[in-house]
């Protein structure tokens, strides 16, 4: 990470810790309803785990009824400190998390808790403008990926690398000042951001639409292509593009397709992941 950066290394650090949380919630998902049912974070009145305490499902329910359009499912409005609360609990942990997390922690819980904790913390100095050393920089993206890699094993040898085993969009942006961060389930089709009541969403002839769009970094070896419905089209990230005449319109659709190197793949279409953002385009005045 030397040759990069302060604010390089600052953003690959977060894009890691990112996909860390993301894979956290990926396991939490895929073993609790099995063994509480669908409700697991819901009150106590609808079924809910009680293992979890009411206090951070209470918060989890709160963040997402706050943003609906940002969290597709109840478990995405967890953030990296309720996931570790959960998998860690002290009968959770063996039965549904300990042969995920063996391989990064094999000395159990005590050795899981230091560094997921350290993860925490350095994520919590990057969300709130905290100072971070290169050595924090350097564990985040180090620690994050031991932790996705012990989850994908544990995923492969369940046979479930199918489900989960792809590079997805984890986050989104552009120059008009748009951020949007994505979760995927395992049956969804395709991310949908309308911008135009999400955000900034009006675009004028003349603009430069820069937007970069970012895939789990635990992945390589993939390629990501981009294209309007106004027959522009491209490959990689970020993507910059002329606002003309032809873009004008209530609706102007911009689509991001990834795609790993594997004979199967998530879609339809050979691809693994799909990203679609509606902007509108004004006339010139």
């Amino acid at each position: 990470m030397n040759h990069l950066s302060e604010g390089e290394r600052k953003d690959l650090a977060r894009r890691h810790l990112d996909s860390a949380e993301s894979w956290l919630r990926r396991l939490i998902e895929s073993k609790l309803p099995n063994s509480f049912g669908q409700n697991y974070l819901g009150s106590d009145e609808v079924g809910g785990c009680r293992l979890i305490s009411k206090e951070i499902r209470r918060q989890i329910y709160s963040r997402y009824e706050s943003d609906r359009s940002r969290f597709p499912r109840l478990i995405d409005a967890a953030d990296i400190g309720h996931a570790i609360v959960i998998v860690l609990h002290p009968e959770l942990y063996p039965a549904n998390f300990r042969d995920a997390l063996q391989q990064a922690y094999p000395d159990g819980t005590a050795e899981a808790r230091t560094f997921l904790h350290r993860l925490e913390k350095i994520r919590n100095k990057l969300a709130h403008g905290g100072t971070c050393s290169d050595r924090d920089l350097e564990r985040a993206v180090c620690y994050s990926n031991d932790l996705i890699d012990s989850i994908k094993h544990h995923f492969k040898e369940q046979n479930m690398e199918r489900q989960f085993n792809v590079p997805t969009f984890i986050r989104v942006a552009d120059n008009r000042g748009n951020v949007f961060h994505l979760t995927s389930a395992p049956d969804q089709q395709m991310h949908f951001i309308d911008v135009r009541q999400q955000g900034n969403g009006d675009l004028y002839v003349g603009d430069e639409l820069v937007v970069e769009a970012e895939v789990d970094p635990s992945f390589t070896g993939y390629s990501l292509e981009w294209m309007t419905f106004s027959g522009d089209v491209g490959q990689g990230s970020p993507m910059r593009l002329q606002i003309d005449l032809k873009h004008v319109g209530l609706q102007f659709d911009v689509r991001f397709n990834v795609r790993s190197s594997e004979q199967w793949h998530r879609l339809h279409g050979g691809i693994d992941d799909m990203l679609d953002l509606r902007y509108r385009v004004l006339p010139p005045i």
